[in-house]
């Protein structure tokens, strides 16, 4: 008996978007009630824990390394109707993302000292940490292997796929933060084991998925080498993605630095208005992936002009839909920020953070979807160069010079991120309307398997 080949069929942008938005508003939503329970045990408790959580946002952002160019390679792959390709890229991805996400937990682990030395956390915060980043560590390793999961189910359309995983990442994991930490009472340890179980359970579900999506595993035996969707490529696609996003979090850590020396206030009420506006940032996220995997479909069937004006009505509705969500959370930051546990002046101060976003999330609507949208059609270089300039040149300095030399805190930090967002906006938009990137070729050129040839999954 034959298992039923897979396949692969188009999808327009909100059918392709609508579950990553479900997907992100999870996550977010589920990071909110993880800070919630521990504001409702301690308020040095949260923040020990958004200092570690700092450092896994570095790990994390490397761990994704193979994701980005497998969704290019496998999306281009598709769209040229190359199914093995697609597979061989698949089956790589998997493995490589695994064993960077266990070089990535060890260096976590035995570097938390150091890395919390420099982001200057308080002395008495240091021990929960510490022992977070400890037990938690391995986690990076499960993340790796699902963001690779994540783009290989993307990269098919499948998005609807992936609500599975999203409800047991955050539903479940709630659950087990209540049960450890309210009911056996296990203190640092009830933060770190439920990420530990529910992403390890996840990678079960993702595993199965992936099968049943695409007909490969992380032990498949690759298809020929012809087949195309090597190491290298995805590597070359994902590489300038991986040191800009690190690039990225680098500088804000300059602000967050400057934001933990004032104090644990200061540190909650940064945190909690950054977990707000990532509500509106789902959006954009959503959208953007969305955009990215057409973009990668068009690139492959050779339809640019497709691709160009997908980008650039996504970038309008997206950034107007993010302005107005912005303004909506500023007014409802006072009533809703005392809730989960912030004294006056926190709440003035991450009011104050969401007031700000209202210009800082559009612009950041633009950066995400033009960058997406060029790494999708292989153009990563000069973009990457940008984004790292603007973080080194603009948001490193400025995040210093506002938060912490003129005293602006929590504000200082924020508009150093619209500073940095509209230059990086600017330039990334403006390549895009130029068109360069059209002029470069597929990454699955000359790569496209012989007819006849059957895809895995089909033999008896």
């Amino acid at each position: 008996m034959s298992a039923s080949a897979p396949s692969f069929q188009r999808k327009g942008l909100m059918r392709l978007s609508w579950p990553l938005l479900v997907v992100t508003l999870f996550a977010l939503l589920g990071a909110l009630g993880n800070q919630i329970m521990l504001m409702a045990v301690s308020a040095d408790l949260n923040a020990a824990i958004g200092i570690a959580n700092r450092v896994f946002g570095v790990a994390n952002d490397i761990a994704v390394l193979f994701g980005f160019g497998a969704l290019v390679v496998v999306a281009q792959s598709l769209g040229a109707g190359a199914m093995r390709a697609a597979q061989r890229a698949s089956i790589i991805a998997l493995r490589a993302s695994t064993l960077l996400g266990i070089v990535l937990a060890l260096v976590a682990a035995l570097g938390a000292p150091l890395f919390l030395e420099w982001l200057r956390a308080a002395d008495h915060l240091r021990a929960d940490a510490s022992a977070y980043i400890w037990i938690a560590a391995a986690g990076v390793a499960f993340y790796a292997y699902q963001m690779a999961a994540f783009s290989v189910l993307r990269a098919f359309g499948r998005t609807v796929e992936l609500l599975l995983p999203a409800i047991v990442i955050n539903v479940v994991d709630l659950a087990l933060l209540f049960l450890f930490l309210f009911v056996l009472d296990l203190g640092i340890v009830a933060t770190a084991l439920p990420t530990l179980i529910v992403r390890g359970v996840v990678v079960v579900i993702l595993a199965w998925l992936v099968r049943r999506v695409a007909g490969v595993g992380l032990f498949t035996p690759l298809p020929p080498r012809q087949a195309g969707g090597q190491a290298w490529t995805m590597a070359r696609l994902s590489i300038p993605s991986v040191v800009e996003n690190s690039a990225f979090n680098i500088a804000v850590l300059v602000g967050a630095s400057a934001v933990n020396a004032l104090g644990r206030d200061a540190t909650n009420a940064h945190g909690f208005a950054l977990t707000l506006t990532a509500l509106v940032t789902g959006v954009v996220l959503a959208m953007a992936q969305g955009n990215e995997t057409i973009v990668g479909w068009d690139v492959g069937d050779r339809d640019p002009a497709h691709a160009r004006r997908q980008t650039l009505r996504t970038i309008a509705g997206t950034a107007i839909a993010a302005a107005v969500l912005t303004a909506l959370l500023w007014l409802a930051g006072p009533a809703v920020l005392p809730l989960v546990g912030l004294d006056a002046d926190a709440v003035a101060m991450a009011t104050t953070g969401l007031a700000i976003s209202i210009l800082l999330l559009p612009l950041s609507a633009v950066t995400t979807i033009a960058y997406g949208a060029l790494r999708s059609a292989g153009d990563v270089a000069v973009p990457m160069a940008y984004s790292i300039a603007t973080s080194a040149l603009v948001l490193a300095p400025a995040s210093f010079l506002f938060a912490d030399t003129l005293g602006l805190g929590v504000a200082g930090a924020f508009w150093a991120l619209v500073l940095n967002e509209a230059v990086k906006a600017a330039l990334l938009l403006g390549r895009w309307l130029r068109g360069r990137w059209r002029d470069r070729p597929r990454v699955v050129e000359g790569q496209l398997e012989p007819a006849g040839a059957e895809p895995l999954g089909t033999a008896p």
